[in-house]
């Protein structure tokens, strides 16, 4: 661990982060700038469906360790198997233990849309409300500094999903390298603020395999259950192949279930 008592804060040597997203967001470019380069997808499946790409990157003394995922409302892939490359991504880390934190990634645009509120509260049915200690807020495209205005709808929109810190990070497009330099130390800063305040502890397959257990309960009480018929076969192999390496076999189909009830419930935010 990193720094003593009454100087630096406690910090993990080795600082997992999943990168979540809409498709377009700017995950990738925020992974290559802390790799410096482009990231190489790594296979650690035997399926050569990868969940995410995953990379190690050196920041101070510490050890990022970077999983990119596949961007929700992804137009190529079906809902269903973006949902389960998503849980698949969260628990491929070599260590084979969950991250510290995922970075909700936010291409400013227009704002935050009904759809985008929707979508993380979509997040917090699969991994649980316990997640939500482990979401950090990072706003990309953004040209200049932050008016007050947007201030207001970042802070409204961090409470309407419900994360548990108020924090968040902005990346100026108008920033040059010595900028972008410093937006990075200050992201990480904040995120291992966040960490520390968490005892250092990363989100578990416990607290998965809870969560999930509570939907299931939730499902079961829905009026709006789809059994899976022929056409989900291949989504049903697919999501099978992601998920049985970093889950009990036996919670799989139940994933499985889940997603498919997701994403009909919920489709248009996991769309749009």
């Amino acid at each position: 661990m990193g720094g003593s008592q009454g100087s630096k804060p406690e910090v993990p040597e080795e600082l997992r982060i999943v990168l979540i997203g809409k498709t377009g967001a700017g995950k990738t470019s925020i992974m290559n700038t802390f790799l410096g380069r482009a990231a190489v997808t790594k296979r650690l499946f035997a399926s050569d469906e990868a969940p995410c790409t995953t990379e190690t990157a050196p920041f101070g003394n510490q050890r990022l360790v970077l999983a990119d995922t596949l961007g929700l409302c992804h137009t190529s892939k079906s809902k269903e198997e973006v949902l389960s490359k998503l849980i698949a991504s969260t628990f491929q880390f070599d260590s084979k233990q969950g991250p510290h934190v995922f970075l909700y990634v936010h291409s400013w645009e227009d704002g935050f849309t009904t759809h985008d509120v929707e979508r993380v509260k979509v997040l917090r049915r699969i991994f649980g409300k316990e997640v939500m200690r482990y979401f950090f807020l990072l706003i990309t495209r953004i040209d200049g500094d932050l008016s007050s205005e947007q201030r207001n709808q970042i802070r409204k929109f961090i409470k309407k999903v419900g994360f548990k810190t108020q924090k968040y990070c902005v990346i100026n497009n108008r920033g040059d390298e010595k900028d972008k330099t410093k937006e990075q130390k200050q992201l990480v800063k904040e995120i291992n603020e966040m960490v520390e305040n968490n005892k250092l502890r990363n989100y578990t397959k416990e607290l998965f395999e809870h969560a999930q257990e509570v939907l299931r309960k939730q499902i079961q009480k829905s009026k709006t259950q789809r059994q899976m018929g022929a056409g989900d076969q291949h989504v049903a192999t697919v999501a099978k192949a992601l998920l049985s390496p970093v889950l009990p076999v036996d919670f799989v189909t139940l994933v499985l279930q889940a997603n498919v009830w997701l994403a009909t419930k919920f489709g248009d935010c996991l769309t749009k």
